[in-house]
């Protein structure tokens, strides 16, 4: 609902308001690995903006946001690279089918649908392992792999990347063996690019959700890979929203650079630092307000 007072006023106001809710909604999506909807979408509403707007304007926020957390989750090496390609990749295709479908669908059932399933799955947040459990179980698990391959640590960003895609490789032993392997991954691309195609946003909630409940990632592992598996999708449904002018430059211009400036930021330098028992609070808050966000 628009506010009265924002309406009323000053254009440097409005200003100030859309870049401190651009910031919020940066932190929120760098600790939680949602993509900030759940801010943007109030923010813009009480701006007064019309439907379509608010979409078309969040969702090249989101973007913005998405791309500096995973960004800053690859560079401190906690992002599962590889799974969050795929999606991504699969994500982006599958997008222009959902548009189709939105307008064929109610998009308002399917959101009250996933609002639904976000609060139902919110609780499992809490039973995620904590990273040294992970780690103990990877070195484990790496007695099974196909191919059996030491490498040096990785000492920049661009190596810790080759090297999970190297990793997956030796795994299964081929990149169509590691596909064959994963395909819950495709399989969560398809629904990613057809929920962000159909409601326009909800893919970084979608990504966050399913590594939460049904894998044995830890917290900010989760965090980064859902940011990460989004940025293409995010971008593909940017670009149709831009082709039929649904987005509100000014206010983009500042909900992205304050929310990536932000995002990037906490990411980096703070995320990692906070307790995961606090992360995993963080995760369930932001799933409930997403899911109670989608039933309105």
């Amino acid at each position: 609902m628009a506010s009265p007072h924002l309406a009323r006023a000053s254009s440097l106001v409005r200003g100030a308001f859309t870049v401190a809710s651009g910031g919020f909604a940066g932190s929120v999506s760098a600790v939680t690995g949602l993509g900030g909807a759940v801010v943007f979408i109030p923010a813009l509403s009480k701006l007064g903006y019309e439907a379509r707007h608010i979409v078309g304007t969040a969702v090249v926020a989101v973007t913005g946001a998405t791309a500096a957390g995973s960004f800053a989750y690859a560079q401190n090496g906690v992002s599962d690279v590889p799974a969050a390609v795929t999606v991504g990749c699969v994500g982006a295709a599958c997008t222009p089918v959902g548009q189709l479908l939105a307008k064929r669908l109610s998009g308002k059932t399917l959101r009250k649908m996933l609002g639904g399933a976000l609060i139902l799955c919110s609780p499992s947040a809490m039973l995620k392992k904590h990273a040294e459990e992970v780690e103990e179980a990877g070195k484990d698990a790496k007695e099974g792999w196909a191919i059996k391959r030491e490498r040096e640590p990785a000492t920049n960003t661009w190596e810790i990347v080759r090297n999970q895609f190297l990793d997956r490789h030796d795994k299964w032993g081929g990149w169509m063996e590691a596909l064959r392997g994963e395909r819950e991954m495709l399989a969560l691309g398809v629904a990613c690019g057809l929920l962000q195609g159909t409601v326009g946003v909800g893919g970084g909630v979608l990504v966050s959700a399913y590594l939460t409940g049904m894998t044995d990632m830890e917290v900010h592992r989760i965090c980064g890979t859902a940011l990460l598996a989004t940025v293409l999708t995010n971008l593909a449904v940017s670009t149709a929203h831009f082709r039929n002018g649904n987005v509100k430059f000014r206010s983009a211009a500042l909900l992205a650079g304050s929310a990536m400036a932000c995002s990037y930021l906490v990411a980096k330098n703070l995320s990692l630092q906070i307790p995961e028992a606090h992360v995993k609070q963080f995760i369930v808050v932001a799933l409930i307000s997403s899911g109670v966000s989608m039933l309105k």
